[in-house]
């Protein structure tokens, strides 16, 4: 399932199930749903767009995807306004973007949307980025089309520290998903870190099965980003979501937790290492 269409049906199923008793459950409001990113030394990113009942209706996700949006970043000297088009890398395909503001650590960043009488903002600071040591790979046991990714790095100084991994599959994928279990938490200044890379779900081409290592002769472009404490535990719930079949719902219903207010998603300016190798 899709990063924002997992988490606009999480967010509608969660109001449905709280606080209502059984037989007298009514179609919560529709609100806003975002899923926002801002790379350091690179341009803000938005998704923009409504929740929607928990259907794999193509006509409800068509539905619920925000064209007539008013998105803003402020870096709070300055505010731009992001340009919004249709964009086959993206899903939903429509994208709003700018490159007029450009990413720098340390600096706080404040997201705003409206449409239709809604609006949402978030606040996040952009972390200064962890230098990727190496990005290896090895073959799979058993397997010999296959290849395992490995990315290493040395904690900072300053931990705690939060990270989530996203890779990008040259030949299949026209932007980077996030890994599965790509969520991480480093709590030892100086350490050594080895994680694995897996991929995501959207990393996956229609009728092919899922392998969570890459196929031998893919270029991957995996990014290190680090992120706020907030951010982390979006994506740990994203994945323990993604590992019982994309259900937020196994185990306790809720919504994923989320840094947006007045609405649902993620808005997440992150310091980010990207490695690039061909497993060859």
């Amino acid at each position: 399932m899709n990063i924002l269409k997992t988490i606009s049906v999480a967010a509608l199923c969660a109001a449905l199930l709280g606080g209502c008793d059984e037989g007298e459950r009514e179609a919560a409001p529709q609100r806003l749903v975002v899923e926002g990113w801002f790379n350091s030394g690179s341009y803000p990113e938005v998704l923009l767009n409504l929740s929607m009942v928990p259907s794999d209706e193509e006509g409800s996700v068509a539905e619920s995807i925000v064209r007539w949006g008013v998105v803003s970043i402020s870096d709070g000297e300055r505010e731009v306004i992001l340009t919004g088009g249709p964009s086959d890398k993206y899903f939903p395909p429509y994208h709003y973007y700018t490159f007029d503001m450009e990413g720098v650590p340390g600096r706080t960043y404040t997201l705003k949307a409206t449409y239709r009488g809604m609006t949402v903002t978030s606040t996040a600071e952009m972390p200064y980025p962890t230098p990727i040591g190496s990005l290896s790979s090895t073959p799979v046991e058993g397997n010999d089309t296959l290849r395992h990714l490995t990315l290493t790095f040395t904690a900072p100084e300053d931990t705690p520290a939060y990270y989530h991994l996203s890779a990008r599959a040259h030949s299949r994928d026209g932007r980077e998903y996030p890994c599965m279990i790509g969520a991480h938490e480093v709590l030892k200044p100086g350490a050594e870190v080895s994680l694995p890379v897996y991929r995501g779900n959207r990393s996956t081409r229609p009728g092919e099965n899922f392998d969570a290592d890459f196929p031998e002769g893919e270029t991957v472009t995996v990014t290190l980003a680090r992120v706020s404490r907030e951010v982390f535990l979006f994506w740990r719930a994203f994945d323990n979501a993604s590992l019982v079949n994309g259900s937020v719902f196994v185990g306790a219903p809720g919504s994923l937790p989320s840094n947006i207010t007045g609405g649902y998603g993620i808005w997440s300016p992150q310091g980010a290492s990207t490695a690039t190798l061909r497993l060859d």
